[in-house]
Parts: structure tokens; sequence; C-alpha cells
């Protein structure tokens, strides 16, 4: 009952200036209405990265056409995250750009129906929401130190897009040797729907593992970022619509997912809300005492799964960050954190 009644919440992100701040937000769809919000603050730059170059250009002409750009530069970039290398060749091009990086949204995500392999032989909704997105989180991470380093009231911000649906897995595959192994088997998945849930829950893992590694890290402007995870809710998007399923399987999916959808979802505009207020409410920051590594849905603080709790939920999110690093790597303390 709670999810309907937040689903049907109003609400409200209060507007903050902006000006100067460069934004990066990945993944369109939802990544569109958050851009939206965030030009109509009026930031220095926002880079909508996408597999799809092309319909991130189309989004950037909708935004231009639907809202005031005026002094925004709004540009679109290639990025897959299924591939480690265009996630490195990505942060390369960024790095050596010169530009700072207040705001990182890691919002891009896949839901796949069938297990597939990436070109670096994950399976692909793994490779995308989790090992991708820390790939291209940690690759940035050195720019974002640097850009915490410009004055004293500079407090970069990462937000990660996780879902309502972590609460739902019971992540079986914590009880076997090894996590990222097991995520790659295709005889050890108990069912392919239930690895998007499993791949949300590792975002809010690896948000606790972040925030406590930036805590403890060398770099003391490590300890000026803000780190936090997010629920945008059941949210009217093309995640999930597309499907190798047989036929009759593919048409009953997409009826759920339709009525479901038509019911109760937000419109993007809406869904998009709390990953904008994470990203400037200043309550979510660090530098006004907010706690790092919160988990927030409909624009205010949640509970996690209890798995993430306690002791051994500070363990598993070691062991997953340990697994992960030795996975995504090319050298031993590739990332210096």
């Amino acid at each position: 009952m709670d999810f309907i009644k937040d689903q049907f919440a109003t609400l409200n992100v209060t507007p903050v200036n902006l000006e100067g701040k460069t934004i990066v937000v990945t993944g369109s769809n939802v990544g569109y209405a958050t851009v939206c919000h965030l030009v109509s603050m009026g930031p220095s730059k926002v880079i909508l990265a996408c597999r799809n170059i092309s319909k991130a250009e189309e989004a950037i002409r909708k935004i231009k056409t639907s809202i005031n750009t005026d002094g925004v530069v709004i540009e679109a970039q290639e990025l897959n995250l299924a591939s480690f290398a265009s996630c490195r060749a990505f942060a390369k091009r960024y790095q050596e750009s010169g530009q700072p990086l207040h705001i990182l949204i890691d919002n891009a995500g896949i839901a796949a129906n069938n297990f597939t392999l990436s070109e670096d032989h994950h399976e692909s909704t793994f490779a995308t929401n989790h090992l991708g997105t820390v790939l291209l989180t940690l690759l940035l991470l050195p720019v974002i130190r640097m850009t915490a380093t410009l004055n004293d009231s500079t407090y970069p911000r990462i937000i990660i897009v996780a879902s309502e649906v972590h609460l739902w897995t019971q992540f079986s595959e914590k009880d076997t040797p090894s996590i990222v192994a097991t995520m790659n088997d295709p005889t050890n998945i108990a069912s392919i729907k239930d690895r998007y849930q499993v791949t949300k829950l590792m975002n809010v893992l690896f948000t606790r593992s972040l925030a406590h590694h930036l805590q403890e890290s060398s770099h003391p402007e490590d300890r000026k970022i803000t780190v936090q995870v997010i629920n945008p809710g059941l949210v009217s998007s093309e995640l999930g619509t597309k499907s190798d399923e047989p036929f009759l399987q593919r048409i009953g999916t997409t009826v759920k997912l339709g009525i479901m959808r038509t019911l109760l979802a937000r419109n993007i505009m809406e869904g998009s809300k709390t990953t904008v207020y994470a990203a400037v409410a200043p309550e979510c920051g660090i530098e006004n005492g907010a706690q790092n590594g919160q988990y927030f849905s409909s624009c205010r603080a949640a509970k996690v799964n209890p798995i993430v709790e306690g002791e051994a939920g500070k363990e598993l999110a070691e062991r997953l960050w340990n697994e992960t690093i030795q996975t995504i790597e090319t050298r031993p303390h590739e990332f210096d954190i």
C-alpha cells in the first residue's frame, strides 16, 4: 500500500541556482526528463551520455524547443555502459577536456528479458547496471575530486539511480563462492526477471561502499563528495519493454507492464524528481550534515533491503566492491580510492 500511495504523492523539488556547474547524466528516457529539470536551473553545461547518440541528440533538440536553454550548453556523447571500452573512452575524453564535473548522475540501466553476454563476457543487465556504472564512476572520480578542490564551497555529488525492486530480491548469488562468476553463469539463474532486481540491490550496496571509501580516502577532498542512491518509482518509460521472448509470452509481459504503467506509473517528469532532489537539494549534501550513502524514494530518505543493513550488510558490500574492482580494473590499484 505504501508503494501505491507513494506513486500518487506530489513530489516537490525546490529549484536551486546551478550557475557554473557541469553535469553528466547517463541514459535517455528518465535521463531526458532529468536534464530538463536541471537545465531549467541554469548550469553551465549538461552532457547527456547515451548508447544511441542520435536518440540523445533528438532529446536535446526536444529540450531546446520546450524550455529556455539560454546560456546552457547541452551536449550529447556516446556511452555504452555494457562496454568497458566505451566507459574508458568516455572517461578519457572527459579527463582530456579539462572540464570540471560537479554532478554525475548514473541513470542509465536496462532490464534484459533474456540471458546475453556483453562484449566483455558479462551478463548484459549485470554489465550495464552494475559493472559499467561502477567503472564509469571510478574512472571519473579523479575529475570529481579535482572539482572539489576548486574552492571551499564546491561539494560535488554522485547520484546513482536504483529502484524500489531492490527490496524484492533475496540475492541468492551472495551465497556462492563468487558473486561475479554466478552472475555470468546461465545455469545459475533461477529467473532472468530477478536479475534486474539484483543489479538494483548492487547499486545500493555500491553506494554504501563508495561512501565508506570516500570517507576513509587518503585524499581529503574526497570527504567533500556526496554519493546518494535513489528510487524513481514506477515510471512510464521503455525499460523492460524490449524482449526476445516467445511471441505469446512477450505479449503477456507487454500487457502486464502496460496495465501497471497505465494505472500506477509516474510520467518521466515526475519520475525524475527524486533524482534531481538528491542532486541539488541542500539537505541531501554532506556539506549540510546529510549522511552519505543514503537511499531516497519520493524525495525523502527511505528504508533499504535488510540485506544491506548491519555488519553483515557492510561485509557484503565490501565483498561485492572487491570482486567488482578485480573484474573491471586493468592493473592492480588502478582506482585510487
